[in-house]
């Protein structure tokens, strides 16, 4: 019985390293590790990288082609600080150190060029760096696939152009293969619970909705592209708790003080603020302006739990450490926002989102969401509280005609 169970790991360790068999380079499970160490190096150093791949595909993992490749790669890395592995079965990978694009694809180019001249198919190359000059998405050139309304890179495969011809190996960003995969269990609890939440909500979903267009008029929903996971942008669905047609810069201008002075982000809710209809920060401090989100969730554009989805222009001022919090998808709560939410600066927001990112798992998703409604019920005594002392103090100041903004 230990002999069968002993043999059960063999096997099952053999299959799991058998890209690494290949003359004994890195697995893929191990280039992963190695690529991450890399990542958390050039946060720290700022100084940058970049990974090119050379692929033949998983059916030429064992063949010639993909031997010499291996081998012209080898012979063509000439710095210790440089590492070869699989990038997975049927990819080989060389990470570059302290390496421009332009280093990188110089680097492909002399590998292929190396390449025998007969018997030997042109590698599929690619070329990634970090950080990008993006959000996560890359900066590279990209071209609409015939059959895909996305955005793919340009490969050397299809390319007609010689070999050396340096258009070939195409650049986007690290981050979109940073990313960690969504489990499936998480995408079954947020369509279980987006589907429960807009079942056992939907009479509030009316009289909200009823109520909005009574007291203001324009749509009853609020419409804004945010940045989520692996960078891309989406459109965050809200109940509309302000006037239409508002200033949006005065909104813009506190989050980027917030941030450049690394000041709590306290929300811009003033009380004699007229962007707010009747009620509306009622409905914003109970949350109940961000129902809509459930439909973000089953489309698979958020998550029940995750990061907060930042506007474009936060992702802009994002340090490149920073934007590991879009490695995976933004969340209707999260850790963050169990976690003094309006008392916590942009950097310790951007930490609690990261922690959680690191750290994924079915048990902190159960505890988040069981911290998610005494949150909330917290942020509302809190906001009455302020309220209060707002009105005693305004007593004091009546014969001065002084307003004092209120934030909570």
């Amino acid at each position: 019985m230990v002999q069968g169970i002993v043999g059960g790991l063999m096997n099952s360790f053999r299959r799991s390293s058998s890209a690494a068999s290949l003359n004994g380079i890195p697995s893929p499970e191990e280039f992963s590790r190695i690529l991450e160490r890399e990542r958390e190096r050039s946060d720290r150093s700022g100084q940058g990288f970049s990974l090119v791949v050379f692929e033949y595909g998983a059916n030429n993992l064992h063949t010639d082609s993909m031997r010499i490749l291996k081998d012209c790669i080898l012979s063509r890395k000439v710095r210790a600080i440089d590492e070869v592995g699989w990038f997975n079965e049927g990819a080989i990978a060389t990470l570059l150190a302290c390496t421009s694009p332009d280093g990188a694809r110089a680097f492909a180019e002399d590998v292929v060029a190396n390449l025998p001249p007969a018997g030997i198919d042109a590698p599929i190359c690619r070329v990634y760096t970090y950080p990008s000059s993006g959000n996560g998405n890359g900066d590279g050139k990209r071209r609409k696939d015939d059959n895909d309304e996305t955005l793919r890179p340009i490969d050397s495969r299809e390319s007609t152009q010689p070999v050396s011809a340096p258009t070939q190996f195409e650049s986007e960003g690290l981050e979109k293969i940073m990313g960690r995969p969504i489990p499936l269990w998480k995408r079954f609890l947020d369509i279980l619970g987006a589907l429960v939440g807009l079942i056992l909500f939907s009479p509030i979903f009316l009289l909200i909705a009823l109520f909005i267009k009574i007291v203001s008029p324009g749509p009853v929903f609020f419409r804004q592209e945010r940045i989520g996971y692996l960078g891309k942008p989406f459109t965050l669905w809200k109940f509309r708790s302000m006037h239409v047609h508002n200033n949006t810069e005065v909104h813009l201008k506190h989050i980027s003080n917030a941030i450049e002075s690394n000041t709590p982000i306290t929300k811009l809710d003033a009380l004699n603020d007229n962007r707010i209809i009747p009620f509306g920060k009622l409905i914003r401090s109970s949350c109940l302006d961000e129902l809509p989100q459930f439909f973000n969730v089953l489309r698979g554009d958020m998550s029940l739990i995750g990061p907060r989805p930042c506007l474009q222009f936060e992702a802009e001022k994002l340090l490149p450490w920073q934007k590991r919090r879009f490695d995976t998808l933004p969340g209707m709560s999260g850790l963050w926002q169990i976690s003094g939410k309006n008392s916590t600066t942009f950097k310790e927001m951007t930490r609690f989102d990261i922690r959680y990112s690191s750290k994924l798992s079915l048990v902190l998703d159960a505890k988040i969401i069981l911290f998610t409604v005494p949150a909330i019920l917290g942020m509302v005594f809190n906001r009455h509280s302020k309220r209060a002392a707002f009105k005693q103090k305004s007593v004091k100041l009546t014969g001065l005609h002084i307003e004092m903004p209120f934030q909570g």
